[in-house]
């Protein structure tokens, strides 16, 4: 059922986010960005796999859809904050990547609660599957 060993992934994708956290508190914004956007697309991944590939109803399977377009799109803004603060002055960026860095945070966040919450359901709905088919 879950094609990517979740406990694996958890390890990984823990890493990474104990890596985010330390250069934020660093004050490292250019390598926070970079941590943070493998944090998000890890997490995308993860989603993707073990919570979409396990949705059969079609309607709910499309709201799962729109729910990780909506964090890949702003994964996209931060990826081009990214690129403007590699390149241009600080003086310019620092709202920017203060933006960048927030909405980072805010969707790793969701995207986390969203998957783990979908991972319990779909865990509880096979529990009950399996125990009736048992019983």
């Amino acid at each position: 059922m879950f094609p990517v060993s979740t406990e694996n992934f958890n390890v990984k994708l823990r890493e990474l986010y104990n890596s985010y956290i330390e250069v934020l508190e660093m004050g490292d914004v250019e390598k926070a960005l970079e941590t943070g956007v493998k944090v998000l697309e890890e997490l995308l991944i993860l989603t993707r796999r073990n919570v979409l590939e396990s949705i059969a109803n079609p309607t709910v399977k499309e709201i799962a859809v729109e729910i990780l377009l909506h964090y890949e799109k702003e994964l996209s803004f931060v990826k081009g904050a990214r690129e403007a603060v590699r390149v241009m002055p600080p003086l310019y960026t620092a709202t920017v990547a203060d933006r960048a860095l927030e909405t980072l945070s805010s969707c790793i966040n969701g995207l986390f609660n969203f998957a783990v919450g979908a991972l319990l359901v779909i865990a509880d709905l096979l529990s009950y599957t399996n125990h009736q088919a048992f019983s």
